[in-house]
C-alpha cells in the first residue's frame, strides 16, 4: 500500500497531498489496479471514455489510427503520468485514440463517478486535474505546430527547441524510441535517422541512443525561420 501511495503522490492528480491524505481519500472511493503485458490495450477507441488511469509502473504509447490505415504515435507516457484525463470531460463518448502498454505496466484505474467524488472531497485534486488537462492542450498545440512544418529538419528542430526550453537544458533525453519519435513527427524512421545524421555532421547536435545535445541552438532556430 505504501508503494501505491508514494507512486500516486508523484502523479499530477495527487501532487501537494501527503501520504496520509491520499490514503484517507482512497478509503472513501472505489478504484482498481490492473497489470498489463507489453502491447496489451489499456483503452481503445471502441471503449467508453469513463475511466482515468495513472501509470504506477511501466510506460504506454498513445496511438491514433487514420482511415488511410496509417498509425501515428501521438505521445508516450511513463511512470506517474495520467491517462485519458483530457478525454473524460471532452464531450466525446469514446476515447479518441488507443493506449497500449509499451512494456509490462501497472495502472491505477479510477471511474469518472469516483473522480467526481474526489473533486467533492478535495478541491486541490480538482485544481490538479484541471492543470493536467491544460498541459495536455498545450502539448496538442505543439503537435499541431510540428505537423504544420514542411521539412524534417524543421520538425526535429521544433521538437528539440521546445524540449530544451521546457527542461532548461541543451541535453535532452527522448521519452520514447526513435520509431515512436518518427511517428510523432509524422516522418519515416529512415528519414528521421538520415536528417539526424546530417544535423550531427553540421555540428548542430550530437546524439547517442536517446540522448541528444544541442550544440548550436541559434542554428536550429534558423531552420524554423526558413519555413
Amino acid at each position: 500500500m505504501d508503494k501505491l501511495l508514494q507512486a500516486l503522490q508523484q502523479s499530477a492528480l495527487f501532487q501537494k497531498k501527503t501520504l496520509t491524505e491520499i490514503a484517507g481519500l482512497l478509503a472513501k472511493i472505489h478504484y482498481r489496479i490492473r497489470g498489463y503485458q507489453e502491447n496489451e490495450i489499456i483503452f481503445s477507441v471502441n471503449q467508453a471514455a469513463d475511466t482515468l488511469g495513472i501509470i504506477i509502473e511501466g510506460s504506454v504509447d498513445v496511438k491514433k489510427d487514420f482511415l488511410s490505415g496509417k498509425v501515428i504515435t501521438v505521445t508516450t507516457r511513463g511512470k506517474f503520468d495520467l491517462l485519458a484525463d483530457a478525454a473524460m470531460f471532452g464531450g466525446t463518448q469514446y476515447y479518441p485514440g488507443t493506449i497500449f502498454a509499451s512494456k509490462s505496466s501497472k495502472i491505477f484505474l479510477l471511474h469518472k463517478k469516483d473522480l467526481l467524488e474526489l473533486f467533492t472531497l478535495d478541491q486541490t485534486i480538482m485544481l490538479n486535474f484541471l492543470c493536467s488537462v491544460s498541459k495536455r492542450m498545450l502539448a496538442l498545440n505543439q503537435k499541431i505546430e510540428i505537423l504544420s512544418l514542411s521539412s524534417i529538419q524543421s520538425k526535429i528542430a521544433h521538437y528539440l527547441i521546445t524540449e530544451s526550453q521546457s527542461r532548461r537544458s541543451v541535453v535532452i533525453t527522448l521519452p520514447f524510441s526513435k520509431k515512436a519519435w518518427s511517428e510523432y513527427l509524422n516522418v519515416s524512421r529512415t528519414s528521421l535517422s538520415r536528417e539526424l545524421r546530417r544535423l550531427e555532421t553540421a555540428n548542430l547536435i550530437s546524439f547517442h541512443n536517446r540522448t541528444i545535445q544541442i550544440n548550436q541552438l541559434a542554428k536550429l532556430n534558423e531552420l524554423l525561420t526558413e519555413e
